[in-house]
């Protein structure tokens, strides 16, 4: 009957919305031991982990990085001679082609070809004074092609426990496709050019390392630590902290123009239905540089008092329509009220063709296992005879009251399930400028519940999987 289908669904809400709500934040609650009855208490809360890949666009980066690099390398004096001894002098030039870009476990390597020529002369000397004519000869002037040159700048990146980025770049190869053997005097000065654009590369690859430390992910880390060190407002849902106890870096890859790395943090998140912040950090922990695993998987506890309950399943509930023997009834108001030994009052408010005040008291029971939520020792509460008088004796014959009991019962996974999108949704959204989160869940489970007078407190484990894309490098 319509009536059973409606106060299923108030029953559900009472007793698996605050695990919705669980899942789309991450944290748990720091429950005050005396609320708790010793006969009863949630499993101990283990460390939450969260693996998350990161794409890191460093297109800008890879933009500054070509326009700083210099274009062509030359001889001192260019187009004069360089004096090499007194017998010898020689120039060269080299034009180096755009940069390859990739990395592998931390390690970049940039590769760039390119084509050079050199013109040398030779003389006789004596006692260190020129006596003969300077006697020329090149490559790669004129007529003839110039050289071909690979060279490869390896770069070591890693980031430090505050969360700078530092590198260590030096010249790797520098391989001359085509030496240049100055026929006219057979001498072989490919070694001596090819050193000197490798001191040109390295001074390069130093710059490269100063634009690289001077990079400040502060901008960043700040709002995300002050965020995650205290509670953030859920809506009408409560607020979850962080409580983040370490952070990992796993190794930095690079293609397509993106680094992309792992990212693991490891929290205890809190919910709660309590605006307080009794404790607040700033800053993450220190981070290290190994990480394992993917995906996430939260367990939280979470802690809600009573009025914040009512106003959800008030809201949740309101103007929804039954019939009960052919009477049209509506829910104006719903109230949930703890009791002694672990039970709750359900106060259902309803107007229409009849109006009055429905009394429900019963014994919330999970099963972990199976993971079911019922109510088996479910009665009704007679606080007011008037409701007999506006429903009828038949309302209530022990017959209602079987079907009502095997109607009170919630499978946790469908319940999730129909509310899969509404907690996706939570790992979606813009975190800051510049850093979006993407991500969706796999799988909610309820670990266990308690149902005090004062409170509900339940713990449940969520997991998923979540990327985090960071679109543009931090400014200087």
């Amino acid at each position: 009957m319509n009536y059973l289908k409606a106060f299923r669904w108030s029953l559900c809400l009472v007793f698996t919305f605050s695990l919705a709500v669980g899942c789309t934040s991450t944290r748990k609650t720091t429950v005050n031991p005396n609320s708790i009855p010793t006969s009863r208490s949630l499993p101990p809360l283990t460390e939450s982990v969260l693996n998350i890949p990161v794409k890191v666009v460093i297109t800008p980066f890879l933009k500054q990085a070509e326009s700083i690099a210099p274009k062509e390398i030359r001889s001192d004096g260019w187009p004069e001679y360089m004096i090499s001894s007194c017998d010898f002098r020689y120039k060269y030039r080299f034009v180096r082609s755009t940069f390859q870009f990739s990395c592998i476990n931390n390690r970049i390597s940039v590769a760039m070809n390119g084509n050079y020529q050199i013109a040398g002369s030779k003389t006789v000397c004596v006692m260190g004074q020129s006596v003969s004519p300077w006697i020329n000869g090149s490559c790669g002037f004129g007529n003839e092609p110039m050289r071909k040159v690979n060279i490869n700048l390896i770069s070591d990146l890693r980031f430090t426990p505050d969360y700078r980025l530092q590198s260590t770049t030096r010249t790797e190869k520098v391989v001359p496709i085509d030496k240049c053997l100055v026929t006219i005097f057979n001498n072989d000065v490919t070694t001596e050019v090819m050193d000197s654009i490798a001191a040109s590369v390295n001074l390069f690859g130093t710059n490269i390392d100063k634009i690289v430390k001077e990079m400040n992910f502060s901008n960043y880390l700040t709002p995300i630590g002050e965020k995650a060190g205290k509670k953030i407002p859920l809506g009408t849902y409560g607020f979850m902290k962080l409580n983040a106890s370490a952070v990992r870096m796993g190794p930095i890859n690079f293609s397509a123009d993106t680094l992309r790395f792992t990212a693991g943090v490891s929290c205890y998140p809190e919910i709660s239905s309590d605006s307080i912040n009794h404790s607040v950090t700033k800053h993450l922990p220190p981070l290290t540089n190994n990480t394992t695993g993917d995906g996430f998987a939260l367990t939280s506890n979470a802690i809600y008092d009573y009025k914040t309950i009512d106003s959800l399943l008030t809201r949740t509930l309101r103007d929804r329509s039954f019939e009960v023997k052919g009477e049209k009834i509506r829910i104006e108001k719903v109230q949930v009220k703890g009791l002694e030994g672990y039970m709750v009052e359900f106060k259902i408010t309803f107007t229409g063709t009849k109006r009055g005040t429905l009394f429900l008291k019963g014994t919330p029971d999970l099963e972990v296992s199976t993971q079911q939520l019922t109510v088996p020792d479910l009665e009704y509460d007679l606080n007011s005879s008037s409701i007999v008088l506006v429903l009828g004796k038949t309302f209530f014959n022990r017959q209602i009251l079987e079907n009502l009991r095997k109607q009170a019962k919630i499978n946790v996974n469908e319940l999730y399930l129909k509310n899969k999108q509404k907690i996706d949704d939570q790992f979606n959204r813009e975190i800051t400028t510049g850093i979006r989160l993407k991500g969706n869940t796999s799988e909610l489970r309820l670990n266990g519940l308690i149902i005090n007078r004062d409170n509900v407190q339940v713990q449940a484990t969520l997991t998923g999987n979540a990327d985090l894309l960071i679109s543009n490098i931090p400014g200087r």
